[in-house]
C-alpha cells in the first residue's frame, strides 16, 4: 500500500530552476481566489518586495535627518556657526522621531495604491 503525499509537506519542494514550488502555486491560487471574491483583499494584503509606505516613512525620515541635521551640523562646525549648530542639533535629534509619523498620517490621507 503506497502512502498519499501530504499536501504540506515540504519535501514537495521544486528544485532550482524549475519554475514556483507547488506550496506557492497553491498559495498563489489561494490568494487569486479571495481577490476574485473579495476585491478589497488585494489592497489589503501587501506583497513583500513591493515598495510600501514604511519604505517611504523610513526613507523621507533618513532625508530629513540628513537635510535638517547633520548637513547644518557639518557647516555649522566649519564656519562655528552657533546657529547652524543649533539647528542640526535639533534637527538630528527630532526628524528621525517626527517626520514617519507626518508621512504616515498623509499617506493615511492620501491612501497611495500599493
Amino acid at each position: 500500500m503506497q502512502q498519499q503525499p501530504d499536501e504540506d509537506d515540504p519535501r514537495d519542494s521544486a528544485p532550482a530552476g524549475a519554475g514556483p514550488a507547488p506550496v506557492d502555486r497553491r498559495f498563489a491560487a489561494l490568494v487569486g481566489t479571495l481577490r476574485a471574491t473579495d476585491p478589497r483583499f488585494a489592497r489589503r494584503v501587501s506583497e513583500p518586495y513591493r515598495f510600501t509606505s514604511g519604505h517611504l516613512m523610513t526613507i523621507l525620515g533618513f532625508v530629513a535627518t540628513v537635510l535638517l541635521g547633520i548637513a547644518p551640523l557639518v557647516v555649522g562646525i566649519q564656519l562655528q556657526a552657533a546657529v547652524l549648530l543649533t539647528v542640526g542639533a535639533i534637527g538630528t535629534a527630532f526628524s528621525p522621531l517626527v517626520v514617519p509619523p507626518v508621512v504616515g498620517l498623509v499617506l493615511a490621507r492620501v491612501r497611495p495604491a500599493w
